[in-house]
């Protein structure tokens, strides 16, 4: 996971490297979209939540290899606008409970 920030904007990027495919990516992304307002796309979506908005961008499809196992791998940038450390925690924790393996 990357962190950067940009104060005077106020916005907060994070890199996740996620172990799915974009078809995975937006089967559990309709979990989270049942609970916050989200406009999805093709790349990403962007979801309204609390003051501000997260803009998430889908990295292009790769693989992970282990041994004779390939697994699927994304990079997902989340774009946090208008949020404050709190409230991306919070959202960070939904987040991450929609993409566990069995749902959220």
């Amino acid at each position: 996971m990357e962190v950067s920030t940009d104060e005077c904007q106020n916005v907060v990027l994070l890199r996740k490297d996620m172990g799915l495919s974009h078809r995975e990516f937006f089967a559990s992304l309709a979990t989270l979209a049942r609970e916050v307002p989200c406009r999805v796309s093709d790349s990403g979506a962007i979801v309204e939540y609390d003051s501000g908005e997260i803009h998430i961008a889908l990295g292009p499809e790769s693989q992970r290899q282990l041994g004779l196992m390939k697994l699927p791998r994304t990079w997902v940038s989340l774009e946090f606008r208008n949020l404050s450390k709190a409230q991306r925690a919070l959202f960070l924790e939904r987040f991450d409970l929609a993409f566990h393996r069995g749902g959220g």
